[in-house]
């Protein structure tokens, strides 16, 4: 590696190195940056053309969700809150509970499970669902992008 240019070699046990955040990581408050879809991990077979399409067409869909909210607070006392633009901080809630902290994942107590992650210290959040409440929501598909707001 040393000799391919423009390449600096990474030291072993900082290769080695896994970034594990802590609950604290995740405390602030997040704006969406980004949406995608792809196959759910345990899914057995390459998903059809069709599949591939719903699964589009509903990532659409509740990315224009997300999009209607300014931004995603979470708090160190163990309640998140997606704040509809333009609310003053102490407004009601309109979509907001409680998480839980497990394997280095922040867990939003929803129906579809969904689980924040952050993969390097002070980087993007990732959120994907782990539950299908209905076999043809598609949310095992979902995959949303934060980043964290100064």
């Amino acid at each position: 590696m040393a000799d391919v240019p423009g390449i600096a070699p990474v030291p072993k046990a900082q290769a080695e190195a896994e970034y594990l955040p802590t609950q604290q990581d995740f405390v602030g408050k997040w704006k969406l940056t980004g949406a995608t879809s792809r196959p759910p991990r345990d899914m057995k077979t390459a998903p059809t053309a069709q599949q591939e399409a719903d699964a589009t067409q509903f990532q659409e869909t509740v990315t224009t969700f997300y999009s209607a909210f300014d931004y995603l607070e979470i708090t160190a006392d163990g309640r998140y809150n997606f704040h509809q633009a333009g609310d003053p901080p102490s407004a009601a809630c309109v979509w907001c509970g409680t998480w839980s902290f497990n394997k280095s994942s922040l867990w939003l107590k929803l129906d579809t499970a969904p689980r924040l992650d952050i993969y390097a210290k002070d980087g993007d959040m990732q959120m994907t669902y782990t539950a299908e409440p209905d076999k043809k929501s598609k949310y095992k598909w979902l995959v949303f992008g934060w980043t964290k707001m100064e």
